[in-house]
């Protein structure tokens, strides 16, 4: 038969390196992105650790570190599940719970031989306080609270393990069943604090897009684009290379709208945007500057190749169809300028460029490009 004590100690060892293993994922995790519910986390965890180590030697000191660890552990369920709406109250009564634990291991502090016996006391407070805390976070259909839950009820039978535990029964070493509750609890609580930390920043990335990102066209807004612009003037002249700016128009958008029988412009503007962010790569960027006219910033481009990038986008407005259009083309008016390391200003650039336009509409110009002189130096417009 294999020997009990040898597996003893292998699990013992798995398990606390499992819980290791968390402890640092939460403080780096924690650190990376400013979770402070991972570094309550981690301090629960760097609790229990040694309270699981000296169980045996000093089961006073072992048992003020559970405490310590059930405050952490509430303190770090408060910041990830919250504390507003239904959950206010339960939040109150548990934070306060748990910052009265730390007057209770003071008094173990004084009196140590009363200290085994606060986790006894401590015990079922704790567990009716986190039930219904987690019972009003349910509620609110939270779709990780099912992991915070799984970890509370791992912690609590991680306690329940450590105070039956017997020293010296046979073989068996009695808290490989705690260090596998702890575990259990480490790994559960993480994957739920990180479940909420990504759907919290995909909200926030959401949020941030509609200040961002056009939601019709899903092109920039038109003061992200001025800002970009700008910067890619700069970096033009800084960095020694050219970037190109155009203004493209769609000159048959009422025509358009009559022949699809639509409503409104809005189907012929997204289909518009489209075929522009086709022909974009992915450090260009474009927006919708009024009803039918958008800007257009390349950067990084060879002499004369901004042309062609022009030439592409007029092609994608014929094929409209693929843009969701069948039957009709988009007639486009471009008017484009290249920029070679020259010192300017951006406005000075767009009302040349605006121009253009209103002069190829005005004269009814058969050419759907218009080039202006490339600017060169330190050359103002």
């Amino acid at each position: 038969m294999p020997d009990i004590s040898h597996l003893s100690i292998y699990l013992s060892g798995a398990f606390g390196g499992i819980c290791v293993l968390v402890l640092l994922l939460s403080l780096l995790i924690g650190y990376a992105y400013t979770e402070r519910m991972l570094w309550w986390h981690a301090g629960a965890l760097a609790a229990a650790l040694p309270a699981q180590g000296l169980s045996e030697s000093s089961p006073q000191l072992s048992a003020m570190l559970w405490v310590a660890q059930l405050a952490f552990a509430a303190r770090a369920l408060c910041v990830a599940a919250g504390s507003s709406g239904a959950l206010r109250l339960p939040a109150i009564v548990l934070q306060a719970l748990s910052f009265s634990l730390i007057p209770l291991v003071g008094i173990a502090l004084v009196f140590l031989p009363f200290s085994a016996g606060l986790l006894g006391l401590l015990l079922p407070p704790w567990a009716a306080v986190t039930g219904w805390y987690i019972f009003r976070a349910w509620n609110q259909s939270r779709p990780w609270i099912a992991w915070m839950a799984f970890g509370q009820l791992a912690l609590l039978a991680q306690h329940l393990l450590w105070r039956s535990a017997v020293p010296g029964l046979g073989q068996i070493n009695p808290h490989v069943g705690s260090l596998a509750a702890l575990a259990v609890f480490a790994i559960s609580i993480y994957l739920g604090m990180v479940w909420f930390s990504r759907l919290r920043a995909e909200n926030a990335l959401r949020v941030e897009a509609r200040e961002r990102v056009d939601p019709l066209t899903g092109l920039a807004m038109p003061r992200v684009f001025f800002d970009r612009v700008d910067g890619a003037i700069v970096r033009s002249h800084n960095l020694g290379y050219a970037c190109a700016l155009m203004l493209i128009r769609v000159d048959n958008i009422e025509e358009v709208v009559a022949e699809q029988g639509l409503d409104n412009s809005e189907r012929v503007v997204l289909a518009a945007s489209r075929a522009i962010a086709g022909t974009l790569r992915s450090h260009d960027s474009a927006a919708r500057l009024t009803g039918n006219c958008f800007g257009v910033m390349v950067e990084g481009i060879a002499e004369g190749t901004a042309n062609d990038l022009a030439t592409r986008v007029l092609a994608n407005g014929l094929r409209a169809g693929e843009w969701g259009l069948t039957g009709s083309e988009l007639q486009l008016q471009i008017a484009l300028v290249e920029i070679d390391r020259a010192d300017i200003q951006s406005p000075a650039v767009l009302r040349k460029l605006e121009e253009a336009l209103q002069e190829m509409a005005d004269h009814h110009d058969s050419s759907r490009i218009r080039m202006l002189p490339r600017i060169r130096g330190k050359q103002g417009v």
